[in-house]
Order: C-alpha cells, then sequence, then structure tokens
C-alpha cells in the first residue's frame, strides 16, 4: 500500500506539474497581435476535423463531407475528396502513409487515402446504420466507436492502418439516451496496441476503458449534468495518466459548471476543474505542456492539468491542430484561424 500512495503521489506532482514532463520546453502563449484567418473553402461550410503534417500543410474534413488540403506556407487550398454520400466529415486522422475520414451520418464510412493521393472507400455491410463518432491510432493499431445499435455501442479495432476492421469482443451496453457526441473527432483514445477508451453523453456520460484490445470494459460515471445535449464531448491525455475532459451543454453554451474534469489516475477517477472554461468546449487539444479547449465562446488554456483555465481568445471555434509555435482553430465560413505563440518563462 505503501507503495501506491508513492506512485500516486509522484503521478499527481506531474500532472499538475507538466515542466517535469516538459522542462526543455517553456510554455507556449498567445501572441494576440498576430493571428491570421485562412480560407479553405466557400463562406457555407465549416470543420469539426483537422490534422497537420510534417510539411506544414492541413487536411480539413468539413460539413459538406469534403477533404481539403491547405498548405499553410502558399495559402492554398486544393479540394481532394468531395461525393454526396458523405454527409459530414467530422474526424480526420494520420496513421503512416494514410490519411482516413470518418462519414458522420446514419451510414458509416471512411475515406483512407495514401500519400500519393490514392483513396478508398473503406465501408462494411453492417455499418449502413451505424453513425460513426471517431477514430483514433497509436501506429497501425486504431479504434472506432459509433452510437448505440439496439442498445450496445458499435466498437471496432484495426491492426492495418485502417484498412480493415473487426468488431470488439466484449459488449458495451449504453443506458437510455447515452450516446457519444462527434463534435471534434476527439471522443476516443488509442493508449497503446491493448488500452482504448471512449467517452458518452446525454442522460448519461461515463469514461469506458479496455486494456485488452476491448474484450472487457470497465466504465466510470461522469458528473456532467444530464440531457440529450450535455455530457462529455472531447478528451485529450498528456500522459498515459493525465488527462482532460471537456463538454457541457452546446444548446447552452455559457453554462460553466460542471463542464471540464481532469483525471491523475489513469482515468480511474475525474474531478472537477477549480476554474473551469467560459462555457461549453467541444475540442481539447495538448502541445507542449499546455492543454487548449475550444468551444462557441472562444478558447481556454491551463498549465495545471485542467485544475484552472485562463481565456485564450474569443471567437467560435470547432477543433484545433497545432505545429511547434502556432495554433490552429477550425471556425465559421470556411476559415482557420492561426495563432502565432510566444514562449512564456512561467
Amino acid at each position: 500500500m505503501k507503495n501506491l500512495i508513492i506512485v500516486l503521489n509522484i503521478s499527481i506532482a506531474v500532472c499538475f506539474n507538466l515542466n517535469a514532463q516538459y522542462g526543455s520546453k517553456k510554455y507556449l502563449r498567445e501572441n494576440s497581435k498576430s493571428s491570421k484567418i485562412y480560407t479553405y473553402g466557400d463562406s457555407s461550410i465549416y470543420a469539426r476535423g483537422i490534422i497537420i503534417d510534417d510539411n506544414n500543410r492541413l487536411f480539413i474534413g468539413s460539413s459538406d463531407g469534403s477533404l481539403r488540403m491547405f498548405d499553410i506556407a502558399n495559402q492554398k487550398s486544393r479540394l481532394l475528396f468531395k461525393n454526396s454520400d458523405f454527409e459530414e466529415m467530422r474526424d480526420v486522422e494520420k496513421v503512416n502513409d494514410y490519411f482516413i475520414g470518418i462519414q458522420s451520418g446514419n451510414s458509416g464510412k471512411m475515406l483512407r487515402m495514401d500519400a500519393k493521393g490514392t483513396m478508398k472507400i473503406i465501408k462494411m455491410q453492417e455499418w449502413d446504420s451505424l453513425f460513426i463518432d471517431a477514430i483514433d491510432f497509436n501506429n497501425n493499431i486504431g479504434f472506432m466507436m459509433g452510437d448505440p445499435i439496439n442498445g450496445v455501442f458499435s466498437l471496432y479495432v484495426t491492426n492495418n492502418d485502417g484498412l480493415e476492421w473487426s468488431k470488439c469482443n466484449g459488449v458495451v451496453q449504453s443506458f437510455k439516451g447515452e450516446a457519444g457526441f462527434a463534435a471534434s473527432g476527439t471522443n476516443v483514445k488509442v493508449f497503446n496496441d491493448t488500452t482504448f477508451a471512449f467517452i458518452t453523453g446525454g442522460l448519461k456520460s461515463r469514461f469506458i476503458k479496455t486494456t485488452d484490445s476491448g474484450n472487457s470494459w470497465s466504465s466510470v460515471e461522469l458528473p456532467f449534468f444530464p440531457g440529450e445535449s450535455n455530457g462529455a464531448y472531447s478528451m485529450c491525455f498528456s500522459n498515459d495518466s493525465c488527462g482532460i475532459i471537456v463538454g457541457g451543454d452546446y444548446l447552452n453554451p455559457a453554462i460553466m459548471l460542471n463542464t471540464t474534469f481532469y483525471t491523475t489516475d489513469y482515468g480511474a477517477s475525474w474531478y472537477n476543474a477549480t476554474t473551469p472554461p467560459r462555457g461549453y468546449r467541444s475540442n481539447v487539444f495538448f502541445k507542449n505542456g499546455v492543454y487548449y479547449a475550444c468551444g462557441s465562446n472562444g478558447i481556454d488554456f491551463t498549465i495545471n492539468n485542467g485544475k484552472d483555465w485562463t481565456q485564450f481568445s474569443s471567437g467560435n471555434y470547432f477543433a484545433m491542430t497545432a505545429s511547434e509555435n502556432k495554433l490552429y482553430a477550425t471556425t465559421l465560413y470556411g476559415q482557420i484561424v492561426e495563432f502565432n505563440l510566444i514562449e512564456s518563462n512561467e
């Protein structure tokens, strides 16, 4: 028991002092005087899926079901894929040499594109009525979560870069009114080859985790307020033990209470933020010792693992990604905001 207490105390200390993990890098904060707005599509679309590659190009999954590439250096956008069968692309992930985008609608499918631009639609017959919420990868291992069908969550794994998917052996039954929120493609997490997790919301909010590739599952109830539009929307971990879940009520985005929770023990327990973000948040993202959370009334950040949050920017944002010293946030009207980040000595 004494050894367990020592391990937990070290874990908590590292979570709250992120300099212990990222001591070679200073925290990066906003330089609010030097943000830019890039237009990647027409004014009728917005994006919930975004990722940046090693060549400083943004890959964007949009509300019109398209996949676009925006070259930051040249400030040029290129349409890579658009098909009327894709209602909305809410998540884009990069795994090895492939980009994968999911269709979020009443018929589950994926777009898989290799480095040469060759594309393949991935679909299974049992996905015909499936709403895919999100996917995540660690190396070639991937995990996918979809809304419940007949009271059971749709959970799949892949071990070949998303080419083929198989249903998890373990079953997770849903409570009445419980589902996933596909707000930014970040309500699932792959920690390693055998450990995955997903979060839910609605009338019941939970953190649900497996450590044996989906053969068995454990769950922890999250203290979000119950409601059809309320619950857990996004999660992010800085390491296996330290993480944050954000959400709230997107129909009442100014409510701050019970919108953000943090863990220091691998998700076994979750604690309410002392100073929460300024309301509903659809995406939480981690970079260089700082967590950022965005939503319909702005972006906030924390440097102590989610205990206390500070305003970063105003505005309406859906999802984020980052390079070494820039943060990119999707917004309305086919646009992305680029925030220059400055080093802080704190």
